[in-house]
């Protein structure tokens, strides 16, 4: 890909992380790209699964939820095969993303091995997933921390629009 095309590709993503629901016009207007490149550039990008999908962003509280972070301790060392069919099977993340609500998972270089983000009712529901991750990964789950969150500020670069009632909530 040449400079040109990779300059296009980045000015059509900005767009569609500001508003994914934005019609080719309205991109090609604010890239300064015609409808037509805009178009091609949009479909090469989900035909090669490089754009997952499009998704509204909102307050979980709207489905009775909260947003809980989990960070984990992994060892890879013991039943990595095993393990690895596991956390790529896609009818285990399906289930999960149905049962438990996974937002984000992903593995991480630190001192955590992993992260996920899922909305919960409430901590017993986030700790009964932990429950259920450590069974299923018992063999290489080695630590767990739970975190509920409190108030989110942005989420995909959308900054909540009710950041101050949210900000204010926290203090007093």
């Amino acid at each position: 890909m040449d400079e040109i095309e990779q300059t296009n590709k980045m000015k059509i993503l900005e767009e569609l992380q500001k508003n994914g629901r934005a019609s080719v016009s309205e991109i090609a207007e604010k890239t300064g790209l015609s409808r037509q490149t805009v178009a091609k550039i949009i479909s090469n990008m989900e035909k090669k699964k490089e754009i997952w999908g499009y998704t509204a962003i909102f307050d979980p509280k709207l489905v009775d939820k909260k947003p809980f972070l989990i960070l984990g301790k992994v060892d890879f060392s013991l039943n990595s095969e095993e393990l690895l069919k596991k956390v790529t099977s896609f009818k285990l993340i399906d289930e999960h993303e149905k049962k438990y609500g996974f937002k984000t998972t992903m593995f991480l270089n630190g001192s955590s091995d992993i992260m996920i983000i899922l909305w919960a009712k409430d901590t017993i529901e986030a700790k009964k997933f932990i429950n259920n991750y450590k069974k299923l990964f018992s063999e290489n789950v080695k630590i767990v921390d739970l975190y509920e969150g409190m108030a989110t500020f942005r989420n995909n670069g959308i900054v909540n629009p009710k950041i101050v009632e949210e900000w204010n909530n926290l203090l007093i």
